[in-house]
């Protein structure tokens, strides 16, 4: 996965945040280790603020690694206050169907589609490494 895509996932972890109308603190502090953790510039945090279309991102997520990586980040910060809200439900819905990833063939939603909140919280420090270092 090349910077951009790894950009583009961060932007998306952004609208994911905010899905449910509000950015729960646990979710923000999940934000900011990964921002942290892949050296994300000033300038590069404006870049993501500012996209908008989460359309346009999801086009833009090419490589089986990006896409792999998009769910799970996506399910680390759904999962990052414990409940998953049916907003994240739904929007993570939509981007597994848009990148090509069934509920069922994914790690971290075999129960019923469900988000197994525990799963993705015990391999939080992977999914940070495994996102990091392919950036």
């Amino acid at each position: 996965m090349d910077r951009k895509e790894f950009l583009d996932i961060l932007s998306i972890m952004n609208h994911m945040a905010h899905a449910d109308g509000q950015m729960h603190p646990v979710e923000k502090k999940v934000l900011i280790a990964v921002f942290k953790a892949a050296k994300v510039t000033p300038e590069e945090q404006k870049l993501i603020q500012g996209r908008s279309s989460l359309e346009e991102m999801i086009d833009e997520i090419k490589t089986d690694d990006a896409k792999t990586g998009l769910v799970d980040m996506m399910a680390l910060v759904a999962g990052a206050d414990g409940v998953f809200e049916e907003e994240e439900k739904l929007l993570i819905k939509k981007v597994m169907k848009r990148v090509g990833i069934t509920p069922e063939e994914h790690t971290y939603f075999q129960d019923e589609n469900n988000l197994d909140i525990a799963l993705v919280r015990s391999n939080a420090k992977k999914i940070l490494q495994s996102i990091t270092s392919s950036s």
